[in-house]
């Protein structure tokens, strides 16, 4: 028997999986790591700390299992991190994270100038602080890194590079940038020049399902891994939850919520917004994600229980309770989940989030529902604009731990008032890491059994107070909008 390692590099853990030959899991391991926020608007992490993260779960995983049979290592990454390095390879800034906006005023400036929409149809990537071609523009205006950087990489570029001896980065990731052109497959003279860096500065991109020799000796023998090992740099976590969820065909989408969230279509051929607001990301040849992401999901609720001052814990200890006890609609209380700006519908990172309605009968667990329903509610928008550029969604797969809840998933589909697939694919990113390597048509080979959720009565009484929170939206999205621009 042998066996195949897919690792998952997101937001708050890094997570390995090991599968069999016939792509059953034989066991996985999860590291989580901080999230630091020095300054507002600030989402940073320690590359260091991640690495060692990396190596820890090799260790958790390998304890009980014969490393010398291990085929393959493959990878998947959270999208649009960026780290700064100088020659030495040593890291010169934290790991900058999706979720940072610090460069809002550059993408401001930058859609003063015209040229946001150009940038868009050459990459497929909003224009956005999320963008690492943005986060550039940000430290060459802000600090004295520029002549000082001799790599431009990533989160799993930089655990990759030990291993190889050089700097990769698949095209999957490189297509999330704002500095690949999804069209060539290449990096763009024209976004390199308006982003201040040169070609000799980025990572070599290659094909994600390309088997890369381990070069690291010292990596194989201290694991004990077979000299043979091959390395697949994979692609971003959210294209291969739709190939590990099975959802490829035509019309078939693949809402992903966990830290943040998205709803992804798979399509053939790069497929963009004349109004740039959906992103186009490789996953492989013939095979492109167009969807959109939000930047609020999961991580809303650490944030509220602290503010209800109960622990984590506690907290989801109530989601069960809450959902079943509070009537929808939270009494009248709405809840806009910008806490960290947005990606879609709105692609503004300067948002911010509100309770509207607050009354003095308003307790933890009417907080708590307006709370879920708002990212439900947030996410519904983004389904509807997917739908309005790409077409009807025919399907529609859940992936991400916080729709593991029956409850959960219950609640989306009586907020979509539609029929929804649970994935019986576990781990979906990490399996479609291994997929990709395998350069597997999809899952569905693996003959996946998704449980089937169909809306329950309370879906009239979603479709009005959808209807409230969209108004409400319109509402304070032109508010907020007119402020940020009165403080210029």
């Amino acid at each position: 028997m042998t066996y195949r390692i897919g690792i998952d590099i997101g937001t708050t853990s890094l997570k390995a999986v090991l599968f069999d030959e016939a792509r059953r899991i034989l066991g996985k391991a999860e590291v989580p790591y901080a999230t630091e926020h020095p300054q507002e608007g600030f989402s940073e992490q320690d590359p260091e700390g991640i690495r060692k993260a990396f190596d820890d779960v090799l260790g958790e995983l390998l304890a009980t299992f014969d490393p010398s049979r291990v085929e393959s290592l493959s990878f998947s990454g959270a999208m649009h991190s960026l780290i700064l390095l100088d020659g030495e390879g040593r890291a010169l800034t934290p790991s900058i994270l999706w979720s940072d906006n610090r460069a809002l005023p550059q993408v401001e400036e930058f859609k003063a100038q015209g040229e946001a929409l150009g940038l868009y149809e050459r990459t497929g990537t909003p224009v956005h602080p999320m963008s690492p071609f943005f986060k550039l523009r940000w430290f060459w205006a802000n600090t004295d890194l520029q002549g000082k950087t001799a790599m431009a990489a990533d989160i799993k570029g930089y655990l990759l590079y030990p291993l190889l001896n050089q700097w990769v980065m698949d095209y999957s990731v490189a297509s999330a940038t704002g500095l690949f052109n999804l069209h060539t497959l290449a990096w763009d003279p024209w976004a390199m020049e308006r982003a201040g860096i040169t070609g000799d500065k980025l990572p070599l991109a290659v094909e994600g399902s390309r088997g890369l020799p381990v070069t690291n000796r010292a990596f194989l023998q201290r694991w004990g891994f077979p000299e043979h090992l091959l390395l697949y740099p994979g692609a971003s976590d959210g294209a291969l939850a739709n190939l590990g969820s099975g959802a490829l065909g035509s019309g078939e989408a693949t809402i992903t919520v966990g830290t943040s969230g998205a709803v992804r279509m798979t399509v053939d051929q790069p497929f963009l917004d004349p109004l740039g607001r959906t992103f186009c990301y490789y996953l492989s040849p013939g095979r492109y994600v167009v969807g959109g992401a939000v930047n609020n999901g999961g991580n809303i609720l650490p944030w509220l229980a602290d503010l209800l001052g109960l622990s984590r814990e506690e907290l989801f200890s109530r989601i069960p309770p809450c959902l079943s006890e509070v009537l929808p609609g939270a009494s009248g209380l709405v809840f806009l989940p910008w806490l960290h700006g947005e990606r879609a519908p709105y692609w503004d990172g300067g948002l911010s989030a509100s309770f509207v309605g607050l009354r003095p009968q308003h307790g933890p667990e009417e907080l708590l529902r307006a709370a879920l329903e708002g990212v439900l509610f947030n996410l519904r928008q983004v389904l509807e604009l997917l739908q309005e550029v790409a077409g009807p969604a025919t399907r529609i797969t859940l992936t991400g731990g916080f729709l593991e809840n029956p409850q959960m998933a219950q609640l989306l589909a009586d907020v979509l008032g539609r029929e929804l697939e649970v994935a019986d694919a576990k781990e979906s990113s990490c399996l479609g890491a291994i997929l990709l390597g395998e350069k597997a048509g999809s899952s569905k080979a693996l003959d996946l059994k998704p449980k089937i959720l169909r809306p329950s009565r309370n879906r009239k009484v979603y479709d009005g107070l959808y209807e409230d929170y969209s108004r409400l939206a319109r509402v304070f999205l032109s508010w907020q909008q007119e402020k940020n621009r009165e403080k210029k």
